[in-house]
């Protein structure tokens, strides 16, 4: 809208230089008419160009304005997009976790069982020792009793023999000794079968207790044996009944983590065409921007030409009518225009104009300067202004003091101080593990903590890189590594690796110190005045605000 009412005045203010010169060349001869011809043509010209550039920089300042907004459009759908991403990316880390969850307990039930079966095991194996130890037991009372029946036997013929042995010395001896002998005998005879019978009894009895003691243990190991193996195949059977419905639950959740990769992907290529196309469009709208602005550099450069264009013929206007009032003058001619004309002249706007320097434009000449007309003088007239300047500016320095100290091969190098980056290098010849490391910064009173993953780890001689989410350095490991954080940054900030066992390997300290500083000079300058300048007339003004449109 400035640059409409600049082109506006610039407008009228030709409008009223036209009428002002036609009201001046009515009283001048015909030799003065083909002159004020070209100027009304010049002005013709300079208002339509002055049109043109403005229509051109109004549609294309509206051009921009649309594109800006459609690129702020793709700006807010690729956060809505990156939005659903992260809620997708934590559902599929949910889903993870339930899914380690799961497996954990699966493991869990799997040891459980195979603790259940080592404890059937050996109960059966027990089972088989006591019904071992019941054969034996049955074995030896077999042998026992068969011992016994052999012992009988052995004493039935010794009683045999006996018999047969007294009965012949009884046939030998008088009748009184056999019948003493006899019962002699007889009475020995049963104190041995009492003796033997006692005996035979009492081992009998304690067998059969024996026997009946171990068989009720042997029975009571059994029941219990049974009962231990029941509740074993019950708990085997939940078992087997849990690890069906884990089963199942884990093949739904690896369904769904498998729908959830598919729509992962999906977005992700989503997101890709959208970065694409959005840094296509948004490229194209620069290069449209700045074909623009070199269309409107273009556009003022040929602004600037027909500005030096008018002022020359401006002052080849007043320098004609500086002859023709000074032939009125000789001739005693007076001017139709009314007195006061020979001394100066007044413009539509209100502004007095010189007749020995000055320009139909409008613009004023400080009094402080010469005026020149070239063509009458031939020369121009130049006063130097002498100007004190006086510079001061107060630097202020920023110096780090760097404290770094290691226990091992494993060191701190570097330590980014806009917090981009953390660099650790290896300066012994073997690998080291970093698995369950953890590097810290502690920036202020901010902490923030990285744990390096399973399998990381770093070669002899090499180096490895922490990056910050915003450095936009891609994840490569073993030497690219990118966390989901920025790094804190302060005037002092700590860097400390720590390994497994929570033990500090190296630090990095890193210390900023400010130094203020104040330099004053003072500079003067000449600066050359020429005979006219161009003052806050509508030309200067124009191209002020083109400047300020484009820049």
């Amino acid at each position: 809208m400035e640059v409409i009412r600049t082109a506006t005045m610039t407008g009228t203010t030709c409008k009223h230089k036209r009428s002002g010169s036609s009201s001046s060349s009515g009283s001048s001869s015909s030799a003065s008419s083909r002159h004020e011809n070209s100027p009304s043509l010049s002005a013709q010209t300079e208002n339509t160009s002055n049109l043109i550039a403005t229509t051109k920089a109004f549609g294309g300042q509206n051009e921009i304005e649309k594109k800006t907004k459609e690129a702020n459009v793709a700006e807010n759908n690729a956060r809505l997009y990156e939005s659903r991403y992260n809620e997708v990316n934590g559902k599929y880390n949910q889903a993870l976790a339930d899914r380690k969850k799961f497996e954990d307990q699966v493991k869990e039930l799997t040891l459980e069982n195979d603790r259940l079966r080592r404890q059937l095991d050996d109960l059966r194996k027990q089972l088989e020792a006591e019904t071992l130890a019941r054969v034996d037991l049955e074995n030896q009372n077999q042998s026992l009793r068969e011992e016994l029946a052999f012992k009988d036997q052995v004493h039935s013929q010794e009683l045999t023999e006996t018999r047969s042995r007294r009965q012949i010395e009884i046939s030998e001896i008088d009748g009184r000794l056999s019948r003493q002998y006899e019962a002699k005998l007889q009475q020995s005879l049963q104190e041995l079968r009492d003796q033997y019978e006692s005996q035979m009894r009492v081992n009998r009895e304690e067998i059969e207790q024996l026997y009946d003691n171990e068989i009720q243990n042997l029975k009571a190991a059994v029941s219990r044996a049974a009962q231990g193996s029941a509740h074993a195949t019950e708990e085997v059977r939940l078992m087997r009944t849990k690890i069906d419905g884990l089963n199942g639950k884990l093949q739904d959740l690896e369904t769904t983590n498998s729908g959830l990769n598919a729509c992962i992907r999906e977005l992700e290529n989503l997101l890709d065409t959208e970065k694409q196309s959005h840094n296509q469009y948004i490229a194209s709208l620069e290069a449209e921007l700045q074909r623009m602005r070199d269309e409107m550099a273009h556009q003022l450069q040929e602004y600037q030409d027909l500005m030096d264009i008018k002022v020359s013929l401006d002052l080849e206007i007043a320098a004609y009518d500086k002859l023709l009032c000074g032939e009125e003058r000789r001739l005693n001619i007076e001017s139709p225009g009314g007195p006061g004309t020979d001394s100066g002249i007044s413009s539509s706007n209100g502004t007095h104009l010189s007749a020995s320097g000055g320009s139909r434009s409008g613009r004023v000449t400080p009094s402080n300067r010469r005026s020149a007309t070239p063509g009458i003088s031939g020369s121009t007239a130049v006063k130097r202004r002498r100007t004190v300047i006086d510079e001061s500016e107060d630097r202020t320095l920023s110096e780090y003091s760097v404290n770094a100290g290691a226990k091992g091969d494993l060191e701190i190098i570097e330590a980014d101080v806009e917090g981009r980056f953390i660099k650790l290098h290896n300066k012994g010849t073997e690998e080291i593990s970093l698995t369950g490391w953890q590097l810290t910064r502690i920036a202020g009173d901010e902490e923030l903590a990285f744990k390096f993953s399973r399998g990381s780890k770093v070669l002899g001689g090499a180096s490895v890189t922490i990056w910050s989410v915003d450095a936009g350095t891609a994840h490569d490991p073993p030497n690219n590594l990118v966390m989901k954080k920025k790094w804190p940054v302060a005037n002092s900030m700590r860097s400390v690796l720590a390994n497994a066992d929570k033990e500090d390997v190296t630090s990095y300290d890193r210390v900023r110190a400010n130094v203020s500083s104040h330099v004053s000079r003072h500079r003067s300058s000449g600066t050359p005045s020429t005979g006219f300048t161009l003052g806050s007339g509508a030309g200067s003004t124009g191209v002020r605000s083109l400047f300020s449109l484009l820049f």
